[in-house]
């Protein structure tokens, strides 16, 4: 399968002038890019060999993580933080896959905003929060730090994100350590288990996800995390959340 990335000119142009293009992004097809550029093809061939995929038109963001990264395994970290690249993809490749996804971007309030987030990585970001905010970006960057080859499936930690999908995908992507995969692999296998033996604190499911992954990040702050495996991780969270609620290493064990 052959996929495209844009050029650097033609993303800019796009970008700064997408209130301006707003209407077009409505529309079913990207034939209008084409007229856009007087017929100069904006797009380039990305030279990354891969099977034929495709994505579900259905807002399910966790099976297009691991269809997208499955295809797409071999792109490194500096590829998949390219602009070029996603911008690329979904103004060409998957533009029905958005018009879909997004149902003809409708949207309330600001269409300038909404499209920068889905189509570009938006300039009001930081990098980190625009990989997670593009349309495809984040579903490859999800598979990227959840994917465990060891594992009987290797999506196993994919699969916690398949309930309350944007809450636990925002925690993750706007964490300091979002890059490091034992971290990462750490935490989501710590909230697994605690989700497995029904633990709670009297509050929201989300403000457990955020508790544990704000104990990282200040626990970060005073050691080096990246000398930790993803097992010690989780022991450290668990210990952490379990003393929270009141329990004992012993009761958490039984």
């Amino acid at each position: 399968m052959v996929v495209h990335f844009i050029k650097e000119n033609a993303l800019a142009a796009l970008k700064i002038n997408v209130k301006g293009n707003s209407k077009w992004y409505g529309c079913p097809t990207n034939s209008w890019i084409y007229e856009y550029f007087d017929g100069e093809d904006p797009f380039v061939e990305f030279k990354l060999q891969m099977e034929d995929f495709e994505l579900c038109n259905q807002k399910n963001d966790v099976e297009n993580a691991i269809c997208l990264y499955t295809a797409m395994k071999g792109l490194s970290d500096t590829q998949a933080a390219d602009e070029r690249l996603w911008a690329g993809l979904c103004h060409n490749d998957f533009w029905g896959f958005l018009h879909e996804r997004w149902k003809g971007n409708k949207v309330k309030g600001d269409p300038e905003s909404s499209l920068l987030w889905r189509y570009f990585f938006h300039t009001k970001s930081s990098v980190r929060r625009a990989l997670f905010r593009n349309t495809l970006s984040r579903l490859w960057w999800l598979g990227r730090l959840t994917y465990e080859e060891g594992r009987k499936d290797p999506f196993e930690l994919t699969r916690y994100f398949e309930k309350d999908f944007s809450t636990k995908s925002l925690i993750l992507f706007s964490s300091n350590f979002m890059g490091n995969k034992q971290l990462t692999r750490g935490l989501i296998s710590a909230l697994i288990e605690l989700e497995s033996h029904g633990f709670t604190l009297g509050t929201s499911k989300r403000d457990i996800y955020y508790l544990a992954s704000q104990y990282l990040n200040i626990y970060g702050g005073t050691h080096i995390l990246d000398y930790y495996t993803a097992e010690e991780i989780k022991e450290k969270i668990l210990r952490h959340m379990w003393g929270l609620a009141g329990k004992r290493e012993t009761e958490r064990k039984g």
